[in-house]
């Protein structure tokens, strides 16, 4: 069985909107057409993208409102197996600690390595940390730029030492990164005064992806405790998705913001792709 915690400083009504309304689901989970949250009711979703890859068809089970709603977990097009997902919420009076199950994991077996339980532990830490910053007010932002080179060229640009300081100097002059890209792996983002971010690789495939969680703020080149204010965003996600095709690479960078970061990233981000794009293409 894997498990997943998390306290939110939030009402339980404003959790169990985000994991029960099908329009906030779409913002922060996945995008379900067919749901309908009542008993016995069933409901299918995909992947997010236009491929419509791994098929899951669950079947709501309970329902408690503001306190617990569990349904069926399946992989129609991968394995017999069923499994069970459980959401529990608890009212803690100024926030609310937000429990996850899934049990029956070991049913899915016949789907192959990718279906293992590490996988979905990830997976479901993942999401616990987007329903917080959903729930908080961060929203993924998308930039996109199709670039006449190699993804292993356009990797090369983002993250070697020289060009990663060219390409980010649109956000601040002097950024540098310290860190191996390899899951697990800490990395520090930092300023030439030695403020920054610190954050961990939780995903990296060189030349197809690399998804970073930011944690916390660094100040003269050193980790501080998480505060009340950086809890407001501390696991937020920065995601880089290389894709080729006839030599031809579409970057997307994906981004959770609070809404006072969103104009300046909005300016700031298609300068520094831009960059990407010059550097690559020489």
């Amino acid at each position: 069985m894997v498990t997943s915690e998390m306290i939110i400083k939030a009402p339980t009504s404003v959790i169990w909107q985000a994991l029960t309304d099908r329009d906030q689901m779409r913002e922060w989970y996945f995008d379900i057409a067919d749901f309908k949250l009542e008993l016995g009711e069933t409901f299918n979703f995909y992947e997010p993208g236009e491929a419509r890859q791994y098929h899951h068809q669950c079947i709501i089970k309970g329902i408690e409102p503001n306190q617990k709603f569990s349904h069926t977990w399946t992989h129609p097009s991968h394995s017999k197996g069923e499994s069970l997902l459980t959401w529990t919420l608890e009212d803690l009076g100024d926030a609310t600690k937000v429990s996850l199950q899934h049990q029956g994991l070991e049913n899915f077996a016949d789907a192959g390595p990718g279906f293992e339980p590490e996988n979905y532990q990830k997976g479901w830490d993942g999401y616990m940390a987007i329903l917080k910053n959903f729930v908080y007010g961060i929203r993924k932002q998308t930039f996109t730029i199709e670039i006449n080179a190699t993804a292993e060229k356009v990797w090369q640009v983002l993250f070697n030492d020289q060009t990663y300081r060219a390409w980010t100097g649109a956000f601040c002059q002097g950024s540098y990164y310290t860190g191996a890209l390899k899951p697990a792996s800490r990395i520090h983002f930092l300023s030439a005064t030695g403020s920054g971010m610190f954050s961990d690789v939780i995903f990296c495939t060189p030349n197809q992806s690399v998804y970073f969680q930011h944690l916390g703020e660094l100040k003269d080149f050193k980790e501080l405790p998480i505060d009340e204010a950086t809890e407001k965003w501390s696991g937020s996600f920065e995601n880089y998705i290389l894709t080729e095709q006839g030599g031809k690479t579409t970057l997307q960078v994906e981004i959770d913001l609070t809404a006072d970061h969103i104009d300046y990233f909005k300016e700031a981000f298609p300068k520094g792709l831009n960059t990407v794009k010059e550097l690559a293409e020489k």
